[in-house]
């Protein structure tokens, strides 16, 4: 061979090695992210945990999809090895089979998390029909018309309207007065509470379910890899 054919395969084999050094970096801050993902968050709160793992993982997604590209692109270089090729298709067929565990994690954590998503509806600690009555049991309790129209006044400006106090003498229609109002209050506090809701359980349902997705295909890949490298293995 020609010199110029040796220094080439020398740059060749300092590319190769550059690659898989490259590719073990990638794999060491995947897992290793994945494992502070794991013990980052308390295991009290199990749903937590499992949302947070879920998240962490998907977030490093990429690394070892480079980290592989890059190993396997190192093996097509012809170059004395410390070990023979068939060593390298093994460490990659376990990195996929580690893969295929994480994403089977992950899977059943975003796949619970759906279901459980799916079936939650707003239930409010207190009904809103509870919160009426007890307005209602506190407004038949006034006595006086001043204590009254000071109600009045209040539930009006917090409803952000000015009224008129100067003709209203009558108790009955004041008392009537502040639980229209107040009930006007509850109930759009109730809906705006209920629109948050639904607008949070569709959010993290929709991530979940794309976790869910994300997970299956995740799992497919590295399987096939898995397969892939493992077949290389045996026929080196």
């Amino acid at each position: 061979m020609s010199e110029s054919g040796k220094a080439s395969n020398k740059v060749f084999a300092h590319i190769a090695h550059i690659c898989r050094l490259s590719a073990n970096i990638l794999f060491i801050l995947f897992f290793l992210g994945a494992l502070f993902a794991i013990l980052g968050q308390s295991p009290e709160n199990m749903k937590a945990w499992r949302i947070n793992f879920s998240i962490q993982l998907m977030e490093r997604s990429h690394l070892p999809f480079i980290g592989i590209s890059l190993y396997a692109l190192s093996l097509m270089v012809k170059e004395d090895r410390k070990y023979r090729v068939s060593f390298y298709w093994k460490y990659l067929t376990i990195i996929s089979t580690l893969g295929i565990i994480l994403y089977v994690g992950t899977l059943i954590n975003s796949s619970l998390r759906a279901y459980s998503l799916l079936k939650q509806s707003y239930n409010p600690a207190v009904s809103l029909n509870e919160n009426l009555k007890r307005m209602e049991s506190s407004v038949v309790k006034i006595s006086s018309i001043e204590e009254a129209k000071s109600a009045l006044r209040n539930s009006s400006q917090r409803q952000g309207k000015e009224i008129n106090l100067e003709d209203s003498d009558n108790l009955d229609s004041i008392k009537i007065k502040i639980q229209e109002i107040e009930a006007s209050l509850l109930t759009d506090q109730y809906q705006t509470q209920e629109r948050q809701f639904n607008e949070d359980n569709r959010r993290a349902k929709f991530e979940a379910i794309r976790y869910t997705v994300y997970s299956i295909i995740f799992i497919i890949f590295y399987l096939k890899l898995a397969l892939f490298f493992n077949r290389l293995q045996k026929s080196s």
